[in-house]
This record gives C-alpha cells, sequence and structure tokens, in this order.
C-alpha cells in the first residue's frame, strides 16, 4: 500500500511539471485581386530551418484554418500547386508571431513579393522603417524561360529557378526594372505609410545575383498610439512595367 501511495505522489508530481503547450488557430482566407476565392492551395508555415511544421489546404470558398503551438514562427506561404510558374506564383508573409488567434489572407497572383526584411534607423525620433523586398515577375521570368529554351514542364516542376535562369553574370533579373511610390501600397496595422525613398539594390543569395528594393517610410501617426506587441506590414505592388500584381506581409516586433 504505502509503495502504490508513494508510485501515486511521484507519479502527481511528474504529471504536475509537464506543461500543455498552448495552441492557436491561424485562420484566413485566400483570394485574387479581385477578391475571388481561390481553392485548393496549400498554406504551410515554416521554422527557420526552412522546414514545414504545419501545412493544410483552402477550401473551395478560399477559406482555411491552421491549429499550431505558440510561438514565433519563420513564414506563412501560399501556393496552388497546379498553377505555379503556370499563371500564378508564391505569397509570403515573414515573423509570424503566434500568441494568440490571428488572422492571414493571402491574396497573390503573378507578382511575387518574397524575402521582406524590415528594421528601424537609428535616428530620432524612431518615425521611420526601413524595408527590403525582392519583387519577381512572372511575365518577365516566362520570358527567360522562352529566351534560353527552357522545356516548360521541367521549369514549372523544377524546385529552384536558379539553375534554369542563370547568365554567364549570374543575374537573374526577375524585378521590375523601375518602382515608383504610385505603383506601391504600403500599410501598417491597415493604415496607409508614406513612401520617403526607394532605391534598386542588388541581392546575393545561393551563388546568384538579384535586384531587390530598399523602401523607407513614414510610420502613420496614430501608429505611435497603438499598444501593439507587433506592427503588421503589408506591402501591395501594382507593376505598370508589368501589368501584374503581388503582395506580402511582414510582422516587426515593437
Amino acid at each position: 500500500m504505502r509503495k502504490l501511495i508513494l508510485f501515486g505522489i511521484i507519479l502527481f508530481a511528474v504529471s504536475g511539471c509537464v506543461k500543455k503547450t498552448e495552441k492557436f488557430v491561424i485562420s484566413g482566407k485566400v483570394t485574387d485581386f479581385n477578391g475571388q476565392p481561390i481553392d485548393s492551395v496549400t498554406i504551410r508555415l515554416k521554422n527557420k530551418a526552412f522546414e514545414n511544421v504545419y501545412e493544410t489546404l483552402s477550401d473551395r470558398n478560399g477559406n482555411y484554418a491552421l491549429e499550431v503551438d505558440k510561438g514565433n514562427y519563420y513564414c506563412l506561404y501560399a501556393i496552388k500547386l497546379s498553377e505555379y510558374r503556370v499563371n500564378r506564383l508564391e505569397y509570403w508573409t515573414w515573423n509570424v508571431p503566434v500568441y494568440e488567434d490571428i488572422v492571414i489572407n493571402p491574396q497573390y497572383d503573378r507578382m511575387e513579393i518574397y524575402g521582406i526584411n524590415v528594421f528601424e534607423p537609428q535616428v530620432t525620433p524612431q518615425e521611420t522603417y526601413m524595408l527590403y523586398f525582392r519583387p519577381m515577375s512572372l511575365l518577365k521570368t516566362l520570358e527567360m524561360v522562352s529566351k534560353q529554351k527552357v522545356d516548360d514542364k521541367k521549369f514549372q516542376t523544377a524546385k529552384q529557378t536558379e539553375g534554369l535562369l542563370s547568365n554567364e553574370n549570374k543575374l537573374i533579373d526577375m524585378s521590375p526594372n523601375h518602382i515608383t511610390a504610385e505603383e506601391l501600397t504600403i500599410e501598417i496595422n491597415g493604415v496607409a505609410a508614406e513612401i520617403v525613398g526607394i532605391n534598386k539594390v542588388t541581392e546575393y543569395a545561393r551563388g546568384f545575383l538579384y535586384y531587390g528594393y530598399n523602401v523607407q517610410l513614414l510610420k502613420p501617426d496614430n501608429n505611435r498610439q497603438l499598444k501593439l506587441k507587433y506592427d503588421k506590414i503589408s506591402v501591395t505592388l501594382r507593376s505598370s512595367e508589368t501589368g501584374e500584381i503581388g503582395k506580402g506581409e511582414v510582422f516587426v516586433k515593437r
């Protein structure tokens, strides 16, 4: 009897030390830029190692939901595999903080807004963000595929674009040649931010060069009053050069 009681005490003590991981739900609706839902879109949540840790599909109305453990995640992305590199690219949200139920509504088409990074310049008052992203045009990509006579099926199923589209200078030019403030809509927590500077830069990645853009923006006045732990920044590009639209988002700790 004493052994049973002692075992019960130990079991209770051990079970009391095991904390259940809190779970929250990421949900949303996948649409195009006309507001039409996109079904059968794969939604994946990744860790810093770029591994898929959660995955689901959007339904016929474009809706999806993921129940995930509490924590920070590297990115969430949406891709419709049957349309990838045919008539759409991908949607990305970066630095996803899951400490409550959150809503992320992927919206994408032929322009991909990839690799958004944000920092706050060390100038007081801290009224601006410096934002970097790499826009990738499906139109320009398909033109390169045609010019280099790459097999369409090979291109559509390839895991990486780099090996297919590199040239002697190792420059892969998939971005619009120019971007203006009129073509960009950048919102912080749903409020439009004023763009004060745009600079085209070259990015090195895995042995190749790409074009990207640094954009400096003013934080909306009312944004400084919000008692939020994170700013959600949404970037929408409507390229007059290619006629394509793309969107990407990122969470920034305040």
